[in-house]
């Protein structure tokens, strides 16, 4: 079908298989196992438990794995991951060989053109989570689901007799404008005839009233049959006033149904709730498509929750040293993220490196064009980061809950020679997946650059984060260090406020002192008294002596003036400051 457009990603990520430790294989077997050591028990002491099971081969099929090759005629996602799973012998469900459970699920959304749908990657990471959360959902209510449920005949008051009512009012609504269409038609040839119509409830009179409607049109036709403009309009006049009659009568027939007597009713409904937490599971595949005949853009995720998975999602969140045994061909998680394609990625993702590590990745992106303001750019780069680190978490702690409820109403309406079957359906889903001050550590950004997306052609900024047990038990060693080193600090700076202590204090001490007062006023007494001595030994002048006039002349005085300039006074300064 060459009209249809359409895009699959393939992610391949790691998936945990099987059974991963030798205490599971303990447990399956009825033996006992020795339970795991708190974190105040010297965790660093623990020596790395490596396994190897059919799990771990499956996560390096996965990892290492081709995309799926273009398909000859337009697949959805569903249809494809579907297929890709069925190939790899990842069944849906619970395997018990390989203690692991499989959900495939998808969410969907409706664009014309994601490359001018201004919010395309905010819905496309929104379907990606509603997918992941459904297929959680799906998980839990495998293990712990609490349901009602009921079929009942001629039970009234369910929460559908609002549905039917609704039902009921949408057609006299209807009828209430079809009836004003031909008034307003007729208004045009007689005012007076349809004011008497609008003023006419249902019945026979309002039957009568239309077809006089059609006679008075019919005239009118026949006496402007010069105007050929008149004609072409009062001809649409007529037959729209026909399919307006034609409509009219259908309506009423049905809502004559509706207000009929109610001969037999039939209620069946089903309730079910399931809440519990979910460690440890995470996608493993994910594909997109996006149909341009339809506008439909889909997400698919397969995702998998499995003992391996579960204990190294314990591991990280109690601080022990987890791994598994390495694979020679695998790569660090960085290098791995560089072979992927990050801009068909969202969502979260785990991935086994070849150090043994199981590291729980979140992925996600929003757009990033030039165009975009600085403003803008930060802002969406700062989202992208935020909720990559969420996805990341979720892999980890998930408080899930779910609430569905579906009910189902059937009316038989009419009379002993006519009846009519109306149904009514409601369904009602609450989902949700939370955790609240969760301490997390080890969580590192480890891919994030400018990319462009192969749909729409726009730039974005990817973000991937991602966390593994023994970064988190890394990171609670390096958080030991720096607080040790913060006591140390603190005494040292207490140390150093004593000294600052010290100093004040002898400056304070050294202020008003009684005994350098006095020696200060005793110094400077006896230096004042001795120029006051010195002064009354000068003798006196001999007697006619001009002391004022010695040594002048008797020369007229000199007038003084001033002259401009600029001068400095200190030519030589000695440095002693």
């Amino acid at each position: 079908m060459e009209h249809r457009k359409w895009f699959v990603s393939l992610i391949g990520a790691g998936l945990a298989l099987g059974m991963p430790l030798q205490g599971f294989a303990q447990e399956a077997a009825g033996e006992e196992v020795p339970a795991v050591e708190a974190e105040s028990a010297a965790p660093a002491e623990m020596p790395p438990q490596e396994v190897s099971d059919g799990g771990v081969e499956a996560v390096r099929e996965a990892q290492e794995g081709e995309p799926a090759p273009a398909e000859p005629k337009f697949k959805s996602a569903q249809q494809v991951l579907k297929r890709i799973a069925k190939e790899k012998g990842w069944d849906e469900g619970w395997d018990e060989a390989k203690k692991r459970t499989i959900v495939i699920e998808s969410a969907d959304f409706k664009t014309a053109d994601p490359a001018t749908d201004a919010s395309f990657f905010i819905k496309r990471e929104m379907a990606a989570k509603k997918a992941v959360l459904t297929a959680k959902v799906a998980i839990i209510q495998t293990i712990n689901q609490e349901m009602s449920a009921m079929d009942l005949v001629n039970m009234p008051g369910s929460d559908v007799n609002k549905a039917l009512g609704a039902e009921r009012e949408k057609l006299n609504t209807e009828l209430a404008q079809q009836k004003e269409l031909l008034a307003s038609m007729l208004e045009k040839v007689d005012k007076a005839e349809a004011d008497v119509l609008r003023g006419t409830t249902f019945g026979d009179r309002l039957n009568d009233l239309m077809a006089a409607a059609i006679r008075k049109l019919d005239q009118e036709y026949e006496a402007d049959a010069r105007d050929k403009k008149a004609q072409a309009q009062y001809e649409q006049a007529r037959k729209e006033f026909e399919v307006a009659q034609k409509k009219y009568a259908e309506l009423t027939e049905k809502a004559e149904a509706m207000q009929a007597d109610v001969r037999e009713r039939q209620d069946s409904a089903v309730e079910s709730m399931a809440k519990m937490p979910l460690y440890g599971s995470s996608v493993i595949m994910q594909t997109e498509s996006w149909d341009k005949s339809t506008g439909k853009y889909q997400v698919s995720v397969i995702l998998c929750w499995s003992y391996a998975m579960e204990r190294a999602a314990r591991a990280v969140v109690t601080g022990e040293e987890f791994r598994i045994k390495p694979n020679a061909n695998g790569k660090s998680v960085q290098k791995w993220l560089d072979s992927q394609n990050p801009a068909t990625m969202v969502g979260p993702r785990q991935y086994v490196d070849g150090q043994g590590n199981r590291w729980f990745l979140g992925v996600t992106a929003r757009a990033y064009d030039d165009e975009l303001a600085s403003s803008a750019r930060r802002r969406n780069k700062g989202i992208a980061e935020m909720y990559a680190q969420q996805m990341a978490a979720f892999c980890l702690w998930a408080d899930v809950e779910s609430y569905k409820l579906a009910q189902t109403a059937l009316e038989s309406r009419g009379d002993d020679k006519v009846q009519r079957d109306i149904v009514a359906e409601n369904y009602a889903e609450k989902l949700t997946q939370s955790f609240s001050k969760k301490k997390i550590r080890g969580m590192q950004k480890l891919f994030s650059d400018e990319v462009t997306h192969p749909i729409t052609g726009t730039t974005i900024y990817v973000a991937v984060y991602g966390i593994n047990p023994n970064a988190a038990k890394a990171a609670l060693e390096i958080e030991k260090l720096n607080y040790a080193t913060k006591v140390m600090d603190n005494r040292h700076q207490t140390v150093e406020r004593g000294r600052d202590a010290a100093n004040q204090a002898a400056v304070k001490a050294s202020e008003n002192r009684k005994e350098d007062f006095q020696k200060g006023y005793n110094q400077q007494k006896k230096a004042v008294e001795g120029e006051v001595q010195k002064r009354e030994a000068v003798k006196k002048p001999a007697k006619g002596t001009n002391i004022i006039n010695r040594g002048t002349s008797n020369a007229p005085a000199r007038t003084k003036q001033s002259t401009s300039g600029t001068f400095g006074g200190d030519v030589d300064v000695s440095d002693d400051f």
